[in-house]
């Protein structure tokens, strides 16, 4: 299930898998000829010396003149020379000869010899039959130029031979080239969908899951196990795909070359699909483990790093170091696994069966060398081990990525989770701009199962008015605002702007009318202008200046030399809190909201930097509805209505006065904080 769905990325580049594999074909083609071209040379041409030499006359070729006569090998007659000089006399036996390499000297045989062992007696060639028997023949040694002579046919095909190594080995770089720089290519393609994909899935996903998952996970998913995955690509499948072309084409040659060693070496394949299917239970296991651990480093890194100042405040550098350590160790234990199950089972394992398959070689040739009528070729033998090499290669490649094979399921199983997550389509739709009346009608609210946080709410803010929220923590403020703003949806209840249920319009088509201004300001890197405009092309420098005016931050406009275009780290952290805020305040302003929530948008900046937002406020409340929620209620007195909530529900509401006159929770509340000032 996981390899169809990754290879559903895949299927939007066919053209390029499919002249990936074809390369790879050809290369893997291309190898295989090299021992098979080479065992030619070696047992037709090199070794061949010593296959039948026939008497023909001067006519042919490819002759060798010795001894006042010509001679030739049957692989370098045509079919009509056979026929004239093999087969013209079924009563006369065709005249042969034969030249022998024993002990490093060559002879010439002037007739034709059994089958057998060969030894060299004083000047006589003796052969022992397979009956035991002796048979003896005059020998003539022969000189190096009558060597070479006898040599002098083999040139050209050897020469053409050597010519196409050459010329396969330099296709074969050419094309191992086009494929690996494809299939990097490919996972490269892969990696960018994905991780595409991902990050609009995180825009889509509602808020709620980011309460229950550590951002640097949600990070490690979408960088970590995307490379991953663009391993399983770049290396993995090129590995499999390969070894499994290896395969194929390496038993048709040693079929080809040794039908009975060749059948005792499938013994092979399920000795590696059991070795390699308990090796891959015991990687899966292992990896599971590494790719949950890394994830949680990354998290508790990433908190830990943003909260640095907290931990070094309070002294909690040796606590927080335990915390971090217990799921670094236990990434070190599995990792030390793994690498203890990768040197027992993995390369190992295959240079011991490497090695008996060496032995098993050896000791069938030998003993094949041992059989009288049999004639053992050096090429053959060559060839073998060559295939056997290239056979051999491919199973330690495979069992060498089994880890990284699993821990690109791992990631994938991890990353599909992610993007199986409900999520809310971005939608381009636009609505007219909201007038801002606002009814919260028999409204309950629950994060989870039925634990509600609001509780039969019912509210009518008129468009233009300014609703202030006030109350203890876990009263409910936030709360009435993450639903009023779309955060999370209800089941229970209505919330109406302008006679319409918000429900109705798509949520980005909502928000294009309601701004927020958090208490924590979330700024980006770039600049005080793209942090404002969020990079909206619609957004001009003037608009973005005119609402810093707006709010009075002229003196923050001309303090900084490249102005609006001065750079913002991460996070703002080169400037002050008020100044974030200030930035945050602007952003909302600059989209002229029909709706603004300040949400405890005063709490975190000095007295001078509230009072101009306090002045701006008054201007900038104009013509739209404004909910604030503070705790501060000194700057709440001037509202329309302040609504005064206690565990999730609507306690008291009414105007500054009113509240004060009704002596309520409200009044105990402004009495206390006066008696703290």
């Amino acid at each position: 299930m996981r390899l169809r769905r990754i290879w559903q990325y895949a299927k939007h580049y066919k053209k390029l898998v499919t002249f990936s594999l074809i390369a790879l074909i050809i290369s893997v083609v291309l190898d295989l000829l090299f021992p098979f071209i080479l065992k030619t040379i070696i047992d037709d041409y090199i070794v061949g010396i010593e296959h039948p030499w026939y008497q023909v006359d001067e006519s042919v070729e490819e002759s060798v003149l010795f001894n006042g006569k010509y001679y030739s090998q049957e692989k370098y007659l045509s079919d009509a020379e056979y026929n004239k000089f093999v087969e013209a006399n079924d009563d006369e036996p065709p005249k042969i000869s034969r030249v022998l390499l024993i002990k490093r000297v060559y002879y010439y045989v002037d007739e034709a010899i059994v089958d057998g062992s060969k030894d060299i007696k004083g000047e006589k060639l003796v052969v022992t039959d397979t009956n035991n028997n002796e048979h003896t023949y005059d020998v003539a040694p022969l000189s190096k130029e009558e060597v070479f002579n006898f040599y002098r046919p083999a040139i050209r095909p050897i020469t053409i031979g050597v010519i196409g190594i050459l010329g396969i080995y330099l296709g074969l770089m050419i094309f191992k080239y086009i494929y690996r720089f494809n299939f990097l290519k490919l996972g490269n393609n892969v990696t960018y969908d994905m991780r595409k994909e991902g990050f609009e899935k995180i825009q889509k996903i509602d808020i709620d899951y980011y309460d229950k998952i550590p951002a640097g996970k949600v990070v490690a998913r979408i960088t970590n196990d995307t490379d991953t995955i663009r391993d399983l690509f770049a290396r993995v499948l090129v590995v499999f795909v390969s070894a499994g072309i290896y395969f194929v084409g390496i038993y048709i040659g040693l079929f080809t070359l040794d039908v009975k060693l060749a059948a005792f070496s499938l013994l092979l394949l399920p000795i590696l699909y059991i070795w390699g299917k308990f090796y891959r239970a015991r990687a899966k296991k292992y990896n599971e483990v590494i790719r949950s651990e890394n994830s949680e480093i990354n998290a508790y890194l990433n908190q830990s790093i943003k909260g640095m100042e907290v931990i070094q405040s309070f002294n909690r550098e040796e606590k927080s170091f335990d915390q971090f350590q217990t799921h670094n160790s236990k990434f070190f234990e599995y990792k030390n696994k793994m690498l203890v199950l990768n040197g027992t089972l993995s390369g190992n394992m295959v240079r011991t069966v490497h090695r008996i398959i060496y032995i098993v070689i050896l000791l069938y040739f030998g003993w094949a060398a041992l059989g009288i009528n049999s004639m053992v070729q050096v090429g053959v033998i060559y060839a073998f081990t060559e295939y056997i090499n290239r056979l051999i290669n491919p199973v330690n490649q495979v069992f060498g990525n089994i880890e990284m094979f699993e821990q690109s399921l791992v990631s994938a199983d991890r990353l599909f989770h992610l993007l199986d997550q409900e999520g809310t389509d971005v939608s381009d739709d636009k609505v007219p701009r909201f007038r801002g009346d606002i009814n919260f009608r028999n409204l309950n609210f629950a994060y989870e199962n039925d634990n509600y946080v609001l509780k039969n709410i019912n509210l009518n803010v008129k468009s233009g008015e300014t609703v202030a929220l006030v109350g203890h923590t876990g009263s409910g403020k936030s709360s009435m605002m993450n639903v009023l703003l779309r955060f999370y949806d209800y089941e229970e209840g209505t919330v109406m702007i302008d006679g319409s249920d918000i429900r109705d319009f798509s949520k980005q088509a909502f928000r294009r009318h309601v701004g927020i201004v958090l208490q924590d300001p979330v700024l980006f890197t770039g600049t005080v202008a793209s942090n404002i405009s969020l990079n909206n092309p619609l957004v001009s420098d003037d608009m973005i200046i005119s609402a810093l005016r707006q709010i009075g931050a002229d003196n923050f406009i001309d303090k900084f030399e490249k102005g609006i275009h001065e750079p913002v780290t991460e996070m703002g952290s080169n400037l002050s809190t008020g100044e974030r805020q200030l930035i945050a305040f602007a952003r909302a302003m600059v989209y002229d909201p029909a709706v603004l929530v300040l949400d405890e948008a005063t709490a975190n900046i000095d007295t001078e930097t509230e009072q101009l937002i306090q002045k701006a406020l008054n201007v900038v409340k104009r013509n739209r509805t404004t909910f604030v929620i503070a705790h501060r209620l000194s700057t709440v007195k001037d509202a329309n209505q302040i609504i005064v909530l206690e565990k999730g529900e609507i306690l008291e509401k009414g105007t500054h006065d009113e509240l004060m006159v009704k002596r309520g929770t409200y009044y105990d509340m402004y009495q206390s904080q006066l008696q703290q000032a």
